[in-house]
């Protein structure tokens, strides 16, 4: 097993988890509630007991969507690295019940709705289409759980593609989803490369925004509202502009916000991880201190930075934590499962 390949998977996973765990305190608040709330920028773990969206979590415990990822991640390594949508909608279900602390206090819109039906048989080849509700099948959730996607084999973009397509069938079938979940997924496979560079994956990420989109608009719901990609753009520039981190925070979110969308979402994340130059820390706390939808933000980010820069570049306080409020998830197994696959 290569050393490199590993470190770089379990960095992509457990960076995805900090971030998760990191942002959750800040969620639903703006940049000025954080600070009164925090006592100035959160600079690594804090307690977040008192939001909604986190009450009753240990310091550095992850929400909905580093647990998810989780069972994706475990799911993709059972198919072989080629996950089926069968596969995604059940790992959906087990997900659902073996968390009873995230499900359903933090299940978004689209996901809640779709656990019922698939509970009651529902097909997961349609249910991802089901429209008639603002937001459903274009929020982040495509996104967050999509880390395993991209982890089985570097630089193959089209696989990328294929699982993450898959993985968003059963709750997400819509262009925006298919754009900003294959974006993710293509970003993650560059980052695996050894030679990858912060532009190369960004490029790699517009490139799996447009297939994402053209798969959607032929085979799934096309939902009304702005195209990720166009996001993307705008995002780009803003973090080429920006004079600092703080500069580029204020600078991505006023032209893609932070919200709970897939458009936002994925900008504010590929804006935030270019004018970091991928650094781990630096991604995951902006997203964190952005607020909005700071913990699936942050859980993104750190797919694309973990796996760009590697597990041995988090800071080992904040892995020692994490492992210390997450005994339940075992990234390390699953790691050397997805490694395995991608050596053959």
């Amino acid at each position: 097993m290569s050393a490199l390949m590993f470190d770089k998977i379990l960095g992509c996973l457990i960076a995805a988890g900090v971030g998760d765990a990191m942002g959750a305190p800040s969620e639903g608040m703006c940049k000025s509630e954080i600070v009164e709330a925090y006592g100035g920028r959160i600079e690594g773990f804090v307690d977040g007991k008192d939001n909604e969206y986190s009450y009753g979590n240990h310091i550095g415990e992850i929400t909905d969507d580093a647990s998810q990822m989780y069972e994706m991640a475990k799911a993709v390594a059972d198919c072989g690295g080629h996950l089926t949508v069968e596969a995604a909608a059940a790992a959906l279900v087990t997900w659902s019940e073996s968390y009873p602390k995230y499900y359903p206090r933090n299940a978004g819109l689209t996901t809640s709705k779709v656990i019922n039906a698939l509970r009651g048989g529902g097909n997961p080849y349609e249910l991802g289409k089901l429209g008639k509700m603002v937001g459903r099948g274009t929020t982040n959730g495509a996104a967050m759980r999509v880390a395993a996607a991209g982890l089985c084999k570097p630089g193959d973009y089209e696989l990328a593609i294929e699982n993450a397509v898959n993985m968003c069938r059963p709750s997400h079938a819509t262009q925006h989803a298919f754009s900003g979940a294959c974006a993710i997924a293509c970003g993650i496979s560059e980052a695996l490369i050894s030679t990858a560079t912060t532009v190369s994956i960004v490029k790699a990420c517009v490139y799996g925004a447009r297939r994402g989109e053209e798969i959607g608009l032929k085979t799934a719901r096309k939902a009304s509202g702005i195209r990720v990609i166009n996001n993307i753009g705008s995002a780009i520039q803003a973090a080429l502009l920006s004079a600092d981190m703080v500069d580029a925070e204020d600078s991505i979110d006023a032209v893609t916000g932070s919200d709970g969308s897939i458009q936002s979402s994925v900008a504010a994340v590929l804006g935030l991880f270019l004018a970091a130059d991928g650094d781990i820390r630096k991604t995951i706390l902006s997203c964190a201190n952005l607020g909005g939808d700071s913990d699936t933000n942050a859980c993104i980010a750190g797919m694309l930075c973990g796996a760009f820069k590697g597990c041995g570049t988090i800071p080992e306080d904040w892995i020692g934590q994490f492992k210390e409020a997450n005994p339940m998830i075992d990234f390390e197994s699953v790691a050397a499962r997805l490694c395995a696959i991608t050596e053959t």
